[in-house]
């Protein structure tokens, strides 16, 4: 079988968890007997925005197309990128795969899912977290405060820019999301919690698959533990980011009975490090806290030799922290938060602690029943191991492999939903306002409402309805919408188009936003009829 295997972001050049269960499952792939090729970003200043370079990386061929800040951007169209498309194609067309399995391919361009399916090849996505259907991951409203309605993304940020000048409304992101996920055949959750999450953001269940991500157990089992008298050792593996909850951890210090006995390893870095070292300038807690740096996924078990308590605080939903399945395979307890997926892997009691999210008190009184009973400490090790022992790498392709075989069966796609098809420079306000209007017609379920450039001619030959959405739109804007024959929605104040419409016999008219909504139902409604 061949397998393309697609992710934003790859070894060597940037490593963090999803990127490693990516490039460890071509390896044990590959040592299944399948052939496996890698089409993802390049972070590497090399060539000019979007050009394609092809290398050998640890004996899997890799295709990395450059990508700058823009393509990553959250607040920009961060999911269509038609250079991106182009070289995927031929990719697809040199490497002739018959699985196209995606991880996160945000910056890259989402339709690359539509692109493998018209391909032919069966298509599956890991999920690692929220982006499908929240544009900043977390599903965080502020600290604190998570999101509990999917479709207001809108009051976090209204508008996104698509690098050329025009602010569209945040619907049309989402609506391009929906849309593109309609061409994933299974989805693959490493946590319960997660697959939970895109059910409920109306992800078709049958299609969700939960797998844990295997582990390397073999590798951290052998790691032998230095001894560090009179201290216990906490240590943190992650980005250095708010969401993750360092700043938690180091308000617990001062709370411990005993501050002086640990020592608090923190392992990465990022944007809030200067935070966090004046943080432990004012609470007096410095001397505490050693900061490691990044290190290469080589130089982990460096870091874990001198661990005796994983602790990770996050404020945000994680899925399934890596950090925390390695440190059960090297028989280390857990200290996590009550956020996400960690409390599937953490057993509260067991093999670790769960604390409350953002309660200092709550994170020391955990750290100090474990700071006075070594024996505990041992205890909980032990049983994380026990259960992680089989959760390999190995176990993990197994498992994958059976999904292969079953996403081919498209019996149940997704209800047919309408397309609208929007064009124009800009966006106008009251097409903007009737965006955010319920559209009602005969089945009931909201049209997609996307911009032309993104979709594919197949995609394009779907729509039910040209929307030019810009008031001062030209015929230039319009000239594809007309050779595609579809009807036509346009402003009543453009002059320009006028004449060129009624010639053609194709459009309404409308002059704001409730005048809009009402056309698209008309029109809608109308081509539902028998």
């Amino acid at each position: 079988m061949r397998i393309l295997i697609c992710c934003n972001i790859y070894p060597p050049h940037f490593i963090g968890g999803a990127e490693l269960v990516a490039h460890y499952q071509g390896k044990h792939l590959v040592a299944a007997g399948h052939e496996v090729e890698v089409f993802t970003g390049d972070t590497q200043p090399i060539g000019q925005r979007h050009d394609l370079r092809t290398e050998i990386y640890d004996e899997l061929t890799v295709h990395r197309v450059h990508l700058t800040a823009v393509d990553w951007a959250s607040d920009y169209v961060n999911f269509s990128h038609p250079p991106v498309e182009v070289h995927f194609s031929r990719v697809l067309a040199d490497f002739r795969p018959d699985v196209v399995h995606c991880h996160n391919i945000i910056g890259l361009s989402v339709t690359i899912l539509h692109v493998a399916r018209e391909f032919g090849a069966r298509v599956l996505m890991t999920l690692h977290d929220h982006w499908a259907f929240c544009f900043k991951n977390t599903i965080m409203k502020t600290e604190g405060v998570a999101c509990v309605d999917y479709s207001r993304c809108d009051e976090c940020m209204p508008f996104i820019d698509d690098g050329g000048g025009r602010r569209l409304p945040m619907r049309m992101r989402q609506d391009f999301m929906k849309l593109a996920m309609d061409a994933v055949d299974a989805f693959v959750s490493p946590s319960q919690y997660l697959a939970d999450s895109y059910i409920q953001a109306g992800f078709a269940p049958d299609k969700m698959h939960v797998i844990w991500n295997g582990i390397d157990v073999d590798k951290f089992a052998t790691i032998v533990r230095k001894p560090l008298q009179g201290k216990l050792r906490f240590s943190f593996f992650g980005n250095f980011g708010r969401h993750k909850g360092i700043h938690t951890l180091f308000e617990a210090l001062p709370l411990l009975k005993d501050p002086n006995s640990v020592q608090i390893n923190l392992i990465g870095d990022g944007n809030e490090r200067a935070a966090y070292e004046q943080q432990l300038l004012e609470n007096g807690c410095t001397g505490l806290v050693k900061f490691w740096g990044k290190l290469d996924n080589g130089d982990v078990a460096r870091a874990y030799a001198e661990t005796d308590v994983l602790v990770l605080p996050s404020i945000w939903h994680e899925n399934q922290p890596v950090s925390i399945t390695e440190a059960m395979a090297c028989g280390v307890p857990v200290i996590g938060s009550n956020m996400g997926g960690i409390p599937e892997l953490v057993e509260d009691g067991v093999s670790g602690f769960i604390f409350e999210a953002g309660n200092a008190t709550d994170l020391a009184e955990k750290m100090d029943q474990l700071i006075d009973d070594s024996v505990l400490v041992k205890t909980m090790g032990l049983n994380g191991h026990k259960k992680i022992c089989d959760v390999t790498f190995a176990r993990q392709v197994e498992a994958l492999l059976g999904i292969y075989g079953i996403a081919g069966d498209r019996s149940h796609d997704a209800d047919d939903v309408p397309l609208i098809v929007c064009v124009g420079q800009r966006v106008g306000t009251d097409c903007a306002q009737a965006m955010a209007h319920p559209i009602h017609y005969l089945n009931g379920a909201q049209p997609y409402m996307l911009m032309a450039n993104w979709l594919t001619a197949s995609q394009l030959r779907q729509a039910r309805l040209g929307w030019v959405v810009d008031a001062a739109a030209s015929e230039e804007d319009i000239e594809g919408l007309l050779l595609s024959r579809l009807p036509l929605l346009l402003p009543e104040c453009n002059d320009v188009l006028a004449p060129t419409c009624r010639q053609h016999g194709c459009g309404l008219h409308y002059r704001d936003a409730n005048d809009a909504a009402a056309c698209i139902a008309r029109t809608l409604t109308r081509r539902q009829d028998p």
